[in-house]
């Protein structure tokens, strides 16, 4: 009795007590310890890790997240901080293209603020000014001649595919026109008992799109619809509801709720809004606009002209094609964003020197304005030097989680082929016929019953007469299925391989007889070539996954990353439960 107690405890302890712990919020705080550290720079809790997967997108219908599955996810945290460790030694000017593009997110930054400081910190409009430029400007603020208006759809097609189809269906033209008529008609009078006019439309409109927003079109200008839509909806006064009419398409109801006549339409808070805007463009660009030319009008361009005659395109882009006030240098990966544009504008193939010069000009006239804004002292503001500073450390990082992937790399034949081999068994077919038999002592008799299935008698047939045994279960017996070489005799087996699909075999001998095989199906081993798009992704998805091991395992040995805490599977509640 002692001995089976001591056995049910034991059991008791491994199914229980060596089942892993599951974090959830209600415990969290037991977990409160350091799951992993890098070395003088970093550290992560358990209860900060589950405040990062509590707000991700994973098990978006709550569940269990695998231990592994927590490690995965705490690699990605993990990579990410570490590659913007990595970013701060990275230099840009290596990289040309990531290099290009910071400069020139940088310095969109940078005129913006320039121009914020030297105009837009200028510019104000007080609420009298807004209102006299709004009404002095029919211009920009006239409307055309326009009803806010709804719509009720009663089709003939809404009511044959409705839950009262049957019945319309049974109708002649005539009476199905008549009843749709009437349709019409009662749904009308809802509308004059009261109901509103937004619930019988999403309850009877045939127009699902307009129905599911309760009949609406919007504000609409004279001549959008035809007639007699147009005609009518603007002869209703606002508030009013149409009698039913037909046209094509079906039966109409109309509900006109504002109107609005052609002219400038009285001033609300939106159109409020949107004249002050237009009144301080207007008041930015008279400001600004001179000084913006000004600037503009100082530059001084240095050209290498020893390149000027080349096609930009066969031009490395990194040379210099032009110096601007002998601060900053043109490019001609800059100079070839021109390149098509200026072709077409003076109809040529290639652009000559004095276009290229006008082109870079052109560019020049960008570099004053962020030499302008230097002059000034914009690039020393703390937001400008925080941007740029935010800038280059995005892109320095994005250059080194490009070794997170190898996007353009392909398998070679011969690692196919050496996955074909190794996985074999996915694609041999391990029972590639199917067939049926009959048995007999006698091969002379076997080879009569051959010749009668091959001039067409059936073979279930003559099994059914000649196979020994019950005659109850003879076809049973006849009807070998799916066989392989496992299943039947060497013999057999390689009989049936060497009998065509749809012929007899001669009588095989076997230790139970003579055997006549019929084979009905044969399929074939896959070859490698045959499964080369399956094998493709696999090996892809291997290499990805390798690429990505060795990018974390190189920066987690480079920052001595350690995991002191164990990491445990972790429940989650629904996102929209545990969002809030």
């Amino acid at each position: 009795m002692k001995r089976i107690w001591t056995v049910s405890v034991f059991l008791y302890l491994v199914v229980t007590g060596c089942r892993p712990p599951l974090v959830s919020e209600n415990n969290i705080d037991k977990y409160n310890y350091v799951i992993a550290s890098v070395d003088g720079h970093y550290s992560l809790t358990m209860p900060q890790l589950y405040d990062r997967i509590s707000h991700s997108q994973l098990l978006p219908h709550g569940g269990t997240l695998e231990a592994r599955e927590v490690k995965t996810f705490l690699d990605s945290i993990l990579c990410d901080t570490l590659a913007g460790f990595k970013a701060e030694e990275i230099k840009l000017d290596p990289y040309f293209d990531y290099n290009r593009i910071f400069i020139q997110r940088y310095y969109a930054f940078l005129i913006k603020k320039y121009l914020d400081v030297i105009v837009y910190s200028k510019v104000s409009a007080d609420s009298q000014e807004v209102v006299d430029f709004y009404f002095s400007r029919p211009d920009l603020f006239t409307i055309s001649e326009q009803v806010l208006l709804y719509q009720i759809l009663i089709a003939p097609r809404g009511l044959i595919n409705g839950a009262d189809s049957i019945y319309y269906r049974s109708l002649t033209p005539q009476q199905f026109e008549q009843k749709t008529a009437e349709y019409a008609h009662q749904v009308h009078k809802l509308l004059d008992l009261g109901e509103p006019f937004f619930q019988i439309a999403l309850k009877y409109s045939h127009d699902l799109y307009q129905a599911s927003a309760g009949g609406f079109v919007g504000w609409t200008s004279r001549g959008i619809y035809p007639d007699p839509l147009d005609s009518l909806a603007f002869s209703m006064k606002p508030g009013e509801i149409s009698q039913p009419y037909k046209d094509r398409t079906g039966w109409h109801i109309l509900y006109v709720e504002d109107y609005h006549p052609e002219g400038i339409p009285s001033l609300n808070e939106e159109l409020y809004q949107s004249a002050k805007m237009s009144l301080e463009r207007d008041k930015a660009n008279k400001l600004g606009l001179p000084i913006i030319d000004s600037v503009q009008q100082q530059v001084h361009l240095v050209f290498n002209e020893g390149l000027l005659d080349t096609n930009v395109y066969h031009v490395e882009p990194t040379k210099w094609a032009a110096i601007v006030n002998e601060q900053d240098t043109i490019n001609f990966y800059e100079l070839s964003t021109l390149e098509e544009r200026f072709r077409k504008k003076y109809n040529v193939t290639n652009t000559t020197p004095q276009m290229k010069k006008e082109m870079l000009h052109q560019i020049a006239k960008r570099y004053a304005v962020i030499e302008a804004a230097r002059a000034i002292g914009i690039d020393t503001l703390p937001e400008v030097v925080t941007q740029k500073a935010s800038l280059r450390h995005k892109y320095a990082k994005e250059i080194v989680l490009r070794d997170r992937y190898d996007p353009t790399w392909e398998p070679p034949d011969s690692l196919i082929e050496e996955y074909y081999d190794k996985h074999i068994d996915n694609f041999l077919v391990k029972k590639p016929l199917k067939a049926q038999q009959i048995v007999t002592n006698d091969s002379v008799f076997g080879e009569f019953l051959r010749g009668q299935a091959m001039a067409g008698v059936d073979f279930i047939e003559l099994a059914k007469q000649y196979y020994p045994g019950e005659p109850s279960i003879r076809a049973d017996l006849a009807n070998l299925g799916d066989i392989g070489p496992e299943d039947v005799s060497p013999e057999f087996y390689q009989a049936a391989l060497m009998t065509p699909v749809g012929e007899v075999s001669h009588p095989v001998k076997t230790q139970y007889g003579y055997h006549i095989i019929k084979v009905l199906s044969r399929t074939d081993s896959v070859r490698v070539d045959q499964v080369r798009h399956k094998i493709l992704p696999i090996l892809k998805r291997d290499h990805a996954t390798e690429v990505l091991n060795t990018f974390r395992d190189k920066l987690y040995a480079r920052y001595n990353v350690r995991f002191p805490g164990r990491v445990y599977p972790i429940h989650l509640k629904p996102l929209d439960i545990r969002s809030k």
